[in-house]
């Protein structure tokens, strides 16, 4: 079969392969500091560079910038400069454009600069800000969703149900560190909310998941699943959906948020490779 005409771009092939400029970082201050559970906190960022910040789709991605040792606050970056070494990867929760604020919710793991950060946060203290990047594109026609993750994978969970109409039924599997991380979610949709507890070994990343899934309910094959945990684990899940559950591949979206040994895990890891 002869493949369709494609349209000619207009742009020049030079201006196609330039690079993207990025916006200019957002500097922006703690306003609020909430303890939601033992290992997780929610920080409220406020500024006047906020103004023009939108989230368009659930799940979307915005990175921050946080100080280095030493440092009262971060050096703004420069637009075209390099990488700051102390950015990561976050989920912008709720977004209040009228009142300038961001909230974004940190898991309290012990280890790195954003976590350090987080866990003495105070009012007033300086970030930049970056973003945001694109998220999930929901499907508001499906009957029945399935949001399977750990707790880094919350925040973005929580935006995937706020954005769910009453129509869909959504099943939320989520694996936490511990029973004491368990805390009510909501969502216009009919919601079903199963805790798995992995322990504080990270090396058993996914394995209560898996557990999970081979022992009790299942997501249907008419089912859209987003499954977001540690990269190797969301890997072995997907393997296990596809495989032994008999799940279409194209009814999952899968994201690798951390890796076990790494410190700052790439947020395009959408395991396709598995």
């Amino acid at each position: 079969m002869q493949e369709p005409s494609r349209p000619v771009s207009s742009t020049p092939a030079d201006a196609q392969n330039t690079p993207r400029k990025r916006r200019p970082p957002r500097r922006v201050e703690v306003s609020r500091v909430q303890v939601l559970s033992p290992a997780m906190r929610r920080i409220t960022l406020t500024g006047a560079e906020l103004q023009g910040f939108e989230v368009n789709d659930p799940a979307s991605y915005m990175k921050l910038i946080f100080p280095e040792p030493g440092q009262t606050e971060p050096v703004r970056p420069l637009p075209d400069g390099p990488r700051a070494t102390s950015m990561r990867t976050y989920t912008p929760l709720a977004v209040r454009p009228e009142a300038g604020e961001v909230d974004v919710d940190f898991v309290l793991h012990g280890e790195g600069p954003a976590s350090t950060w987080a866990a003495q946060a105070q009012t007033g203290q300086v970030l930049f800000l970056m973003g945001p990047g694109p998220g999930y594109k929901l499907d508001l026609q499906a009957a029945e969703h399935w949001l399977i993750g750990d707790d880094s994978a919350l925040p973005a969970f929580e935006t995937i149900l706020a954005g769910l109409p009453a129509t869909a039924r959504v099943h939320v599997l989520m694996e936490v560190a511990d029973a004491a991380e368990e805390r009510a979610l909501h969502s216009p949709a009919q919601l079903t909310t199963e805790w798995v507890v992995r322990g504080a070994d990270k090396q058993r990343a996914g394995l209560a998941l898996a557990q999970a899934l081979r022992q009790g309910s299942a997501p249907s094959a008419e089912s859209r699943v987003y499954l977001a945990c540690e990269a190797a684990a969301m890997r072995r899940i997907r393997e296990l959906l596809t495989g032994e559950l008999g799940l279409p591949r194209s009814q999952i979206v899968g994201r690798g948020y951390w890796k076990l040994g790494a410190v700052n895990h790439p947020d395009h890891d959408y395991g396709e490779d598995a």
